[in-house]
């Protein structure tokens, strides 16, 4: 018999963490404030597990981070049921990245789950670096954030846009975040967004003006001085998104400077959104039928 439950209702977990893991689970998308991960059963026996968290606070839009499967064949069964209870919450997206070495997790998503490779990524690591810039990053005010957004969603490859592309409220997040300005227009060239979860990894997700790509250096400079202030001992990884317009521009930039390639890993989506708008015939429908199982 095979079951799929949310974790805490089949691992034991301490006070607080079973406590906080039940709150999250009874919530709606919009206001669950953790990961969530679901655990497959087959007589009662452990055979994998699921993890996704919002991507980047998105009430639409999830990544799965965590896959583990002791037999392949559960994956879809695992897999359709947390998309089809998200999608029934009003998610609309789900994507993964994967190490374009781990094949056999790549066929999986693929072939055996239909998600769509939509881009890659790159991660580079950033070594002891010169830390005298002439380029200062400024923390984004609450203010500037409308304009960063929309520089943001403009840096993205059209049609990329509908999945990867970010709404005013997702810039409000616990990161550290940058914005590149020129002063004399006003005018957003570049955003960067340290994230970290031990205080020890930290990464940069970033987008930057096509016309000032070699100013990427100084913004690395920048926020590697940053964190040394505050921390001695860390280590500071980059990203770089190949959905991004000058992604190629900025990997050269990256290899020529001696930063320390790591992995390239594919972006695979599943994504409604696109297929809803795509076969909405009748556009001033007021009621619309659409069959959430997953193909």
């Amino acid at each position: 018999m095979i079951e799929i439950k949310n974790i805490v209702f089949t691992k034991k977990l301490s006070f607080i963490k079973h406590f906080l893991c039940f709150i999250n689970h009874l919530l709606p998308l919009r206001l669950k404030f953790a990961s969530e991960t679901f655990i497959v059963l087959i007589d009662k026996n452990i055979k994998g597990e699921i993890t996704l968290e919002k991507d980047s606070k998105s009430t639409t839009r999830f990544k799965i981070t965590k896959l583990i499967l002791e037999e392949y064949s559960i994956a879809h069964q695992l897999t359709s049921y947390v998309i089809s209870r998200y999608r029934a919450m009003g998610a609309n997206s789900f994507y993964a990245v994967v190490d374009e070495k781990q094949a056999d997790l790549l066929n999986i998503f693929k072939n055996e789950l239909s998600f769509r490779s939509c881009g890659n990524e790159y991660l580079y690591k950033i070594n002891d670096m010169n830390t005298s810039y002439s380029m200062f990053l400024k923390t984004l005010k609450p203010e500037n954030i409308k304009d960063v957004c929309a520089f943001y969603n403009e840096s993205i490859n059209s049609f990329n846009r509908f999945l990867f592309g970010r709404e005013n409220y997702q810039f409000q997040n616990p990161c550290m975040r940058y914005a590149f300005y020129n002063e004399a227009k006003s005018e957003v060239l570049g955003y960067f967004e340290v994230a970290t979860k031990n205080n020890l990894d930290y990464y940069i997700n970033f987008c930057i003006d096509c016309a000032y790509n070699i100013y990427l250096l100084d913004a690395m400079k920048f926020i590697y001085s940053k964190i040394k202030r505050k921390n001695k001992n860390f280590n500071l990884y980059i990203k770089v998104k190949d959905y991004f317009m000058n992604s190629k521009e900025l990997i050269a930039i990256l290899n020529e400077n001696n930063a320390e390639f790591i992995s390239k890993s594919q972006i695979l989506a599943k994504d409604y959104y696109r297929e809803i708008k795509e076969n909405n015939i009748l556009k001033n429908a007021k009621i619309i039928f659409n069959d959430p199982t997953t193909a």
